[in-house]
């Protein structure tokens, strides 16, 4: 899902362009940015697990809880490997786990998070990877069938790239129900 780095000092237009990104308000982006400064100054502006759990218990609004599934969810998002969420890794996960939001804008979030070597278009690769992380994020049994029928459908796009809007209004409505909340 990309090695993104953490930002180290904040003005009016990063929290513009985490607004933007996101779709949350510039006072929502502050609020997440302060609490999980809270949470993580103890590990030098990274966030561990049981920081990451309980940032979750703390934020007003947030509408799941998922002790069960708190580690595979931390890992997912952990996009270095390195044991520890940066505010970027941390704000991708927010968007992702709450409720309320459709799963299409949930596939979108993930979409803006990645860096896509034509923006806006996935390449097989990109649409891949995309879906691998999706599929462990749901929870969902492993198998290329739901790619492979929304990759065909749209026919491979231009020069090998789909708009990505085209690619998940394709895959999301193959994939059962019961797996997308």
């Amino acid at each position: 899902m990309g090695n993104r780095q953490p930002v180290a000092a904040w003005n009016t237009w990063d929290i513009n362009a985490y607004s933007q990104l996101t779709g949350l308000s510039p006072a929502q982006i502050q609020q997440l940015y302060v609490a999980f400064n809270q949470q993580a100054a103890s590990t030098g502006g990274r966030m561990t697990i049981n920081e990451f759990k309980n940032i979750y218990a703390s934020i007003v609004g947030i509408s799941w809880t998922f002790n069960s599934d708190a580690e595979r969810v931390f890992l997912m998002f952990d996009t270095d490997g390195n044991g520890v969420l940066s505010f970027e890794e941390f704000l991708m996960a927010y968007l992702m786990l709450q409720r309320g939001v459709t799963p299409v804008q949930r596939w979108s979030y993930a979409v803006n998070y990645y860096p896509l070597t034509q923006p806006g278009y996935l390449s097989a690769q990109e649409a891949q990877l995309l879906f691998n992380n999706m599929q462990q994020f749901y929870n969902i049994p492993v198998q290329n069938t739901y790619f492979t029928q929304a990759w065909s459908q749209l026919g491979g796009g231009v020069n090998g790239y789909v708009p990505a809007s085209s690619f998940i209004q394709a895959v999301v409505p193959l994939i059962p129900q019961t797996y997308i909340w």
